[in-house]
This record gives structure tokens, C-alpha cells and sequence, in this order.
């Protein structure tokens, strides 16, 4: 599925360390958005006019309630008008360690504030730079407690981070690098499969014998052993079955093809129920449907089964019926997605093993 957010990449730590100066050249880079430290705005803003012999106001905790709230809905804001990455100088948790910072214990309110932070990844550099003081820092002393204290927090949360670390000039490259390795590692969009779906003829009993062995090894090579998967293949995907089930005018199967190479990719067999349940007049049984796992989610699987709820109607069938593996959990949520429900039980036997089914139906 596609990414529908920007990946949010936190710049946390000391006084100090170069983490604005980053924030606007990475976003830069990447050609984004980044959100400023509002603590600082908000600070500036406090002391603005004062005495510069006056006594620093002291911080209260709602201030910091206040903080939080705002920068995480800054960052929320911003995070629509981001391209794939969003930059943050700081965010609510950090604004909750500032607090412990000041008043030497957490505060509750905030914490839970940045509980609710959104954190792909955190860049923390380090304090082996120089402290420069710029009018209103005033933790160049507790610099290596705050650091020490980011990295303790964060690594109890399990949140990925990467230390950024040395001279101003080589901090840059460290961060491009950890955020292009997290773009690349992620998960990519999936692309729809081109496939035809098409009713298979004679000439096709040996491409869906093919396809038959391929789907069923795969499903279950985990599961059978070897001796008892190969006995099965043999006697129920052979060409002969397949031809047989071609020649049935009560079959009808369909055949899955990859739209560029014409490659058998998964296949649907409907026919007469052969199940031990209580049957209702004219029923049919969807025997068989299986496409290679590399397309699941991508249309075949669907195509197929809409195929062959299609023709168990035109047949004026009341209920479409299937037997599957009781612990395939994939099989039977795809199933159920298409209304199909439990109706029975069965045993199933592959080669010399004898293994417990449930038959599911669905109401046509």
C-alpha cells in the first residue's frame, strides 16, 4: 500500500549543536517543509523588553503544556504541505524533558502531549561542538546531561535514531545519508500486476497443470512434507485432470495470465459440489482458486473469484461453496471479504495425510 504521510524526521538534543542550521539545509535538500522550535519563539517573545539587569522570568508548567500543544499541531499542519519527508526542530517529548530539565521531575500533562508525537526517525547531534552563545541559551553546562538524558528516553522507546555526530561540516552529509537510507528501506508502492483473466479451452490443460503445482507447492510447501506434496501434485494436477475437468460441460475454469508474457499466473475452477454438507439444488463448488503469491493483493485473486461468483449465478445456483485449510488465515479472510461464511467441516486427504478443512458458503 502507498504511503499516504511524510516520514517525520525529529532533530532532538542540547543547546547548541547545530540542530536549526540543519533543519533548514535538510530541508533544502529534500525540497520540504520543516518546523521551527516554538520554545524558543515563545521564549524571545517572553523576554522581549526585559531589563537587561531585570531578573529572567521563571517558566511555569502550563507554559510548557502551552509549548507542547502548539508544536505538535505546527507539526500536524505541516505535515500536508510536505514533500515524502517532514523536518522538526524539536517536538512535544523533547518539550517534555526541557521541563523535567527546569523543574527536575516530569509533568504528566506534557508527557502525554508527546505521547501522541509521530517519529520515523531521530537525528540527535551530539554536544562535541563548541557552545556559542546567542543572547537566550542558558544550558551550556547541563549540555552532556541533556544529550545523555535525549538517548535514554529515546532508546527506552525503541524510537529509530541516529547520533549525528563531530565537526558542523561534516553533520549535514551524516543526516542526508540516515535519511536517505530510511526512504530507501521503506516499504514501496505497490504496482497493480497487467494480467488477463480469461475461460481456459483444451489447448490450456497443460499451463494450468503447470499453474496448479506451481500455486499448491507454494501455499503449502511449508506445511506437507515433500514425499506427500509430490504424490498429491501428481494425481490431482496432472494434464489428464485438467483435460478431464475441460471436457465437463458442469465445469468451468478460468485462467489468470500475465498481460505481457501470456505466463500463467493463477487459475479458478468451478464445477459440481463435492462436499459433505447439506447440499441445495444447484449449488456449486468454487473447487480451486489459486494465483502465485508474488500477485496476491494485486488483482488476480479477485478477477478470478468475481469470475466464478459471476457464472455460479448465470447458472442460477443458490449459494457458491469452498473448502479450505482450517488454519489458512490468509485464504479465509480473502474469502470472507467476499461473503462467504462457515458452513461445515471436512477432511481433506494429501497423499497419506489426512488433514481438517472448513466449508464455507456464500449466499447468491
Amino acid at each position: 500500500m502507498a504511503r499516504t504521510h511524510p516520514f517525520r524526521i525529529v532533530l532532538i538534543g542540547a543547546e547548541s549543536t547545530g540542530k536549526t542550521t540543519l533543519c533548514e539545509a535538510l530541508s533544502a535538500h529534500f525540497e520540504t517543509v520543516w518546523v521551527p522550535e516554538y520554545g524558543r519563539e515563545h521564549w524571545e517573545k517572553k523576554i522581549a523588553g526585559q531589563d537587561v539587569h531585570g531578573e529572567i522570568p521563571a517558566w511555569t508548567d502550563d507554559e510548557f503544556v502551552h509549548i507542547a500543544e502548539v508544536q505538535q499541531s505546527r507539526e500536524n499542519e505541516a505535515a500536508a504541505r510536505a514533500n515524502r519527508v517532514l523536518i522538526c526542530d524539536t517536538n512535544a517529548f523533547a518539550t517534555a524533558t526541557w521541563f523535567e530539565r527546569y523543574a527536575g521531575r516530569r509533568h504528566p500533562d506534557v508527557d502525554a502531549i508527546g505521547a501522541r508525537d509521530i517519529v520515523d526517525l531521530y537525528l540527535i547531534p551530539s554536544p562535541d561542538v563548541p557552545f556559542v552563545q546567542d543572547g537566550v541559551r542558558d544550558g551550556e553546562k547541563i549540555r552532556g546531561w541533556m544529550h545523555a538524558r535525549f538517548l535514554e528516553l529515546i532508546r527506552a522507546k525503541g524510537t529509530p535514531h541516529i547520533l549525528i555526530t563531530g565537526a558542523y561540516e561534516t553533520r549535514l552529509p551524516q543526516a542526508i545519508a540516515a535519511i536517505n537510507t530510511l526512504l530507501a528501506l521503506a516499504p514501496k508502492p505497490s504496482t497493480p500486476a497487467p494480467f488477463t483473466i480469461r475461460r481456459a479451452t483444451q489447448s490450456d490443460a497443460e499451463r494450468l497443470g503447470h499453474i496448479g503445482v506451481a500455486t499448491f507447492v507454494e501455499t503449502y510447501g511449508d506445511l506437507i512434507d515433500g514425499a506427500n506434496l509430490s504424490a498429491h501434485c501428481t494425481n490431482q494436477h496432472a494434464r489428464s485432470v485438467y483435460e478431464t475437468y475441460l471436457a465437463d460441460p458442469s465445469a468451468a475454469l478460468w485462467l489468470a495470465e500475465h498481460a505481457e508474457t501470456g505466463a500463467p499466473i493463477g487459475y479458478a475452477l468451478n464445477c459440481a459440489p463435492d462436499l459433505p454438507i447439506p447440499l441445495e439444488a444447484g449449488d456449486r463448488e468454487l473447487k480451486r482458486i489459486y494465483a502465485l503469491s508474488r500477485y496476491h493483493g494485486s488483482g488476480p485473486g479477485r478477477a478470478l473469484m468475481e469470475a466464478a461468483i459471476a457464472e455460479a449465478r448465470e447458472r442460477g445456483a443458490p449459494r457458491l461453496l469452498l473448502g479450505t485449510y482450517q488454519d489458512n488465515a490468509r485464504a479465509i479472510a480473502f474469502y470472507t471479504r467476499h461473503g462467504f461464511a462457515l458452513a461445515g467441516t471436512r477432511q481433506f486427504r494429501v497423499g497419506e495425510r489426512i488433514f481438517d478443512d472448513i466449508v464455507m458458503a456464500k449466499r447468491l
